[in-house]
């Protein structure tokens, strides 16, 4: 009897334990799709390989929405988000100033992550906000610069430019021997704004050093109180009254600026690393090697500094349905074999380690300038408010001439935009 009792007990007292023992909590449902956004200037073929793979391996198919792309993509984004419809993650363009775009707070930070271990150090101070990451980097880097026809140069005894003077005495020769010496694409607008970028690090940023530059970050300083930006719009609007544009530029488009570059018409043209995909999607990567070639804005004094862009990047919203599985993608996107798969369509330098990746020659010429430190990252990727409505200031600049008028205007965007962001000091 008392062993019976004893042994009654026994199971009593286990069954209790066992129906008192908190259960698991199940992980969130895993879900049938993921959305990912991009600009509808992204190259679709490796995502849609990567993709691919991903849901082979996980049973998970990965929706890819475009969005139109330029101001308007961050403008629908920002609509998004402001209604609630998160995609699930979405690639942006490089710097902190996304995330206060945004807010930090409705991002899904990602510090810590396994992901960064692969990132070179560079990329990751670039990426930071207040000590925190909520980006992690997609692609690579590149340029912005002066992009030539390497028959041209050799057809009229021309080399990379010692400084700015020779710079002008090149294109003056190339008009004279019947070239255009600088496409510009006005009507397109957004090229505009490329000489006054890449003239940045070689002409303000030695004048304003790094802490002039964090002075415009907090609304100490006024971009109409610099005098190196007026000196570059003022050689902008020279390079334009010595008839160093095409004829009718004020029609100048993008299509037409790689066609007549690439086919050596044009000796010249100010552009984005972007452009060389485009170049070679269309005359091949082996004619647009041999054919184009790059160099920095030149000083008055050197060859310049090289202008370079980072590394685009993938948010998640912090509000979003899967923000765990979205992570997972995340992780899988920025695995070294997907890198690789990436970078047999676009151009760039890897930012992660270990990807295999043949460097055009004008990517070996970027890499000289930045190992020799004779690199900037482009100002408004350092800055967190934006030069809003740029390419349409300089369209106005090279109708009317007013200089003044241009930077007054610049200036009124910028703080405009800081202080529509909340920034610190605006």
């Amino acid at each position: 009897m008392k062993k019976a009792f004893v042994a009654t007990l026994m199971l009593l007292l286990i069954a209790s334990l066992t129906f008192a023992a908190p259960t698991a909590e199940a992980g969130p449902k895993k879900p049938a799709s993921l959305t990912v956004v991009v600009p509808n200037t992204t190259i679709l073929d490796p995502l849609e390989r990567i993709f691919a793979n991903y849901t082979a391996e996980t049973g998970i198919k990965v929706e890819i929405q475009a969005l139109p792309a330029g101001e308007e993509y961050g403008r629908l984004l920002q609509t998004r988000f402001a209604t609630k419809d998160y995609p699930d993650l979405f690639t942006m363009d490089p710097g902190t100033k996304q995330y206060t775009k945004f807010g930090v707070d409705r991002l899904l930070e990602m510090t810590g992550d396994k992901l960064f271990d692969n990132v070179l150090e560079a990329s990751l101070d670039f990426q930071r906000y207040q000590g925190k990451l909520y980006g992690a980097p997609w692609g690579g880097t590149g340029t912005y610069g002066v992009y030539y026809n390497k028959d041209v140069f050799k057809a009229i005894g021309a080399d990379v430019p010692k400084n700015y003077a020779d710079f002008v005495n090149i294109l003056k020769k190339a008009k004279a021997s019947g070239y255009i010496p600088v496409y510009e694409a006005a009507k397109t607008e957004w090229p505009l704004q490329v000489f006054s970028l890449i003239a940045w690090p070689t002409f303000v940023d030695p004048q304003l050093g790094d802490e002039g530059v964090q002075k415009l970050e907090r609304n100490e300083l006024r971009l109409n109180q610099v005098p190196a930006l007026k000196d570059v719009f003022s050689r902008y609007v020279a390079l334009r009254d010595a008839g160093l544009f095409q004829d009718g530029y004020q029609s100048g488009t993008y299509d037409e600026q790689m066609e007549l570059l690439a086919t050596g018409k044009a000796a010249v043209a100010f552009q984005i690393s972007n452009f060389i995909p485009s170049l070679m999607a269309k005359f091949g990567q082996d004619y647009v090697s041999e054919k184009i070639g790059w160099f920095p804005l030149p000083s008055d004094t050197d060859k310049g500094v090289a202008m370079l862009t980072p590394a685009h990047q993938i948010l998640v919203p912090r509000d979003g349905k899967n923000t765990e599985f979205a992570m997972d993608l995340v992780r899988y996107m920025t695995k070294v074999e997907n890198q690789n798969i990436y970078f047999e369509y676009n151009a760039g330098i890897p930012v992660y380690k270990g990807v295999e990746k043949k460097l055009l020659p004008y990517e070996m010429d970027v890499l000289a300038y930045d190992q020799a430190g004779k690199a900037k990252i482009n100002v408004q990727n350092r800055l967190s408010s934006s030069f809003t409505d740029f390419p349409k200031i300089l369209q106005n600049l090279l109708i009317t001439s007013d200089v003044d008028g241009a930077l007054d205007l610049l200036d009124e965007n910028f703080r405009r935009t800081g202080k529509a962001r909340a920034l610190p000091g605006f």
